[in-house]
């Protein structure tokens, strides 16, 4: 499951939906750092010979995986980042986004 529901641009990580934050369960983060030089595959509507170019230059590129430690929440983390959010999984996805932004170095 992807928590933003779609993707980035490569120069910010969008704010998360409340899908995978919603039951408070551990979590996984993962970062896809994909290293291209002129297609960026971040695209959410895109035209059919755009789509054909972009398939055609996978080949070239290549992807990091930052793969992040479990996180799960705690009522030390609602209470201290209360101010994040007025919903307890704001708060959770705050922090997640956080941690991720920190590690991918946004």
């Amino acid at each position: 499951m992807f928590a933003e529901g779609g993707t980035t641009n490569n120069t910010a990580i969008m704010k998360f939906k409340k899908g995978a934050f919603i039951g408070e369960k551990r979590v996984k983060p993962l970062i896809l750092d994909y290293a291209v030089s002129s297609v960026h595959p971040a695209y959410d509507i895109i035209e059919v010979l755009a789509l054909a170019i972009l398939q055609l230059s996978w080949c070239g590129m290549t992807c990091k995986i930052l793969d992040l430690p479990e996180f799960e929440p705690n009522d030390y983390l609602f209470e201290k980042h209360k101010d994040k959010g007025t919903e307890r999984w704001e708060i959770f996805a705050w922090a997640v986004r956080d941690i991720m932004l920190k590690a991918s170095g946004f």
